[in-house]
């Protein structure tokens, strides 16, 4: 496969470096020559300085041969009309974009097509961060909340603090409180290693645990199995840029919410945008500001300006003064271990939230969806079972699935139910498999499984 990737900035490098193991033909293309030097040193990839919308620089690249051109520079009319160029000379089959613009996007559906500008895919990093700390506000107790078939079924991630009454505890106690409902610890996440849990396996203090379960059950394994059963109600926003005003809007007809900007004139613009809203002119970094607005009371502290430092101190002073749970944006990888220790309690790394859409579009075989864990360390991958496999596997067990040693399959959905995933279980045509991937190296002979036949194939090529 050969993929064209323009913008060598956070969102395309982070990209390139997901797939650049995985025996994947890419080349950046970026308009500045040092981002083009610092990726070449990083990355075993190729990369080329350039306007990423001239039809020389892309022919330079190689695009005639591209499977996949994936358009991520900060520039969305950059981007729409890169594609357009894709497309048109040079019959790119798949064209992903990254597009910001409000008022592109409240008419993606006539605008993006084969008729007007061809592109595919849509990535909107700023949505998918909106989405990914929504869930995290709406299910407390949890550091990510994954969904599959189409929100049937959902992987959680929540941690074992010291007073969680899971420590000491084996599995099989523990499915014993579910009363009735289907939840599975999938993997627990220990001291750097991940650990395929069985019914003697037992919890320690500082466990990552991620649970498969229906969405719908979600907050019902949190309160049975980790005590989180209080509702949040007051959140504190700090930074009014595009994630805060989205997040705000997302849920100020469910919470309390206070939004935080630097300047009157900013103030006003958000007050504008938001209905129930309550919106301060002020520094989050004040510790007299934030205690007359009493962050001794809040239930969540989310920072999320543009700056990492202020959004980590901010955090820190937050959770100091009282704040229940402090979330912060940090998009560094130099922070990622400073701020693993505990001192706050989500940290939310926008490269995470946003590669899994990429990444489905990636992946061959049946695969609709994928979710990138523990820093790309891992994956969970939605498989769909279709009877064109190589070796069709509807109407075989989950055991005959000869999955690769590391890989497992931990959820099943038919028909948008969520069944228990029994080793003698009968899959359908139909039926969408979740997977975890304990080890990136193994994807691509998880995708073999699942791959079209050849004579297939061949006819739908023709």
């Amino acid at each position: 496969m050969r993929i064209v990737i323009l913008g060598a900035g956070r969102v395309g490098f982070t990209v390139a470096s997901n797939l650049s193991s995985e025996n994947i033909d890419i080349t950046l293309i970026d308009k500045s020559q040092d981002v083009v030097d610092a990726a070449c040193e990083r990355l075993d990839v190729s990369a080329i300085c350039g306007n990423v919308s001239h039809p020389d620089v892309l022919e330079a690249a190689g695009i005639k041969n591209a499977d996949i051109v994936i358009a991520a520079t900060d520039s969305d009319e950059t981007n729409m009309m890169a594609c357009q160029v894709a497309h048109h000379l040079f019959k790119v089959p798949q064209k992903i974009a990254r597009v910001r613009a409000k008022t592109f996007l409240d008419v993606q559906d006539q605008l993006f097509n084969a008729n007007a500008i061809p592109i595919d895919i849509i990535i909107n990093p700023e949505n998918e961060i909106v989405q990914f700390i929504k869930n995290l506000i709406l299910h407390p107790g949890s550091q990510q909340v994954l969904s599959f078939a189409n929100g049937a079924l959902s992987l959680v991630e929540t941690k074992c603090n010291r007073d969680c009454a899971l420590i000491g505890r084996s599995l099989a106690e523990l499915t014993q409180q579910l009363q009735g409902i289907y939840a599975r610890i999938a993997l627990i996440y220990r001291k750097n290693e991940i650990i395929i849990p069985n019914y003697e396996t037992i919890v320690e203090e500082g466990d990552r645990v991620f649970f498969i379960a229906p969405s719908g059950d979600i907050q019902g394994v949190l309160s049975l199995l980790f005590n989180q059963d209080k509702a949040y109600k007051r959140l504190i926003i700090a930074g009014g840029g595009r994630i805060g005003l989205g997040l705000a809007k997302e849920l100020e007809n469910t919470l309390q919410v206070k939004i935080i900007t630097k300047t009157p004139q900013k103030a006003y613009q958000l007050s504008e945008q938001l209905d129930h809203s309550i919106v301060l002119s002020g520094d989050a970094t004040d510790e007299a500001f934030l205690l007359d607005e009493n962050i001794d009371r809040t239930d969540v502290f989310c920072t999320l300006t543009s700056d990492d430092e202020t959004n980590i101190l901010c955090s820190m002073l937050a959770k100091s003064l009282g704040a229940k749970v402090v979330m912060s944006l940090v998009d560094r990888n130099a922070y990622m271990n400073m701020v693993d220790n505990g001192s706050i309690d989500n940290v939310i790394y926008p490269q995470h939230t946003t590669i899994g859409k990429i990444l489905s579009q990636v992946r061959q075989g049946n695969i609709s969806g994928v979710h990138s864990l523990l820093r790309g360390k891992a994956e969970a991958l939605e498989v769909i079972i279709q009877s064109n496999y190589k070796n069709s596997l509807a109407g075989k067990t989950i055991r005959d699935i000869k999955l690769p040693n590391g890989s497992l399959v931990i959820g099943l959905v038919r028909n948008n139910i969520a069944l228990p995933t029994q080793q003698d279980f009968i899959v359908n045509e139909g039926d969408h498999l979740i997977i975890f991937i304990s080890d990136r190296s193994l994807v691509h002979q998880v995708e073999s499984i699942f791959q079209p036949s050849k004579s297939l194939f061949s006819r739908l090529i023709k």
